[in-house]
């Protein structure tokens, strides 16, 4: 079966970005070459400049394509979220994110190795919070949960799943989201 172009152009993206993910995760982004990842990848490193414009690109956009925030924007946006309760939606959020964690080792290894694209990482976790501190202040203005510091409580559930699973030792979420809003559930 022969693929248009279109077809082909993405398939060889997607190529790259499994092969940089791969590399990255073996190197850390910091001891990680273009030349590696073309290299794993097949390509020359003309051909994946012809992609990604550079190393960092490639952090950004694996992180941003293949990270949590897709993830979250499609179950924040989900059908009948408002019609269940805060605590069981936030539960399902943290424990999406915690699975996350937990099956994609590379990437989670990617996110805490890269120096080069920081700022972009620190987007994409401000971007994460921003999203669920605007879901618990929709909630807390809709006289569902108490009022509390949404922005706090969002860094604080981020955080906490993320280093419990990056240091072996993953949380109990829905005993997490019991001690943040023990009145609510």
């Amino acid at each position: 079966m022969t693929r248009t172009r279109r077809e082909q152009a993405e398939w060889r993206r997607e190529q790259l970005l499994d092969a940089a993910l791969r590399v990255f995760a073996a190197k850390g982004v910091d001891g990680a070459s273009v030349k590696d990842i073309s290299d794993a990848a097949g390509v020359t490193p003309g051909l994946l400049y012809r992609y990604f414009e550079s190393k960092e690109a490639l952090v950004e956009t694996l992180l941003a394509e293949r990270g949590f925030l897709p993830r979250l924007r499609e179950l924040l946006t989900a059908t009948g979220r408002d019609a269940r309760p805060a605590t069981e939606v936030l539960t399902e959020l943290l424990a999406a994110f915690d699975g996350l964690l937990a099956d994609n080792a590379d990437l989670v290894a990617v996110f805490f190795s890269a120096t080069h694209a920081r700022a972009a990482m620190a987007e994409l976790v401000r971007e994460g919070q921003r999203l669920i501190g605007d879901f618990l202040a929709a909630r807390v203005a809709a006289g569902e949960l108490r009022p509390h510091d949404t922005a706090t409580a969002a860094r604080t559930v981020f955080a906490t799943v993320a280093v419990s699973r990056r240091t072996g030792s993953p949380v109990d979420v829905e005993r997490l989201v019991e001690l943040l809003f023990p009145d609510e559930r």
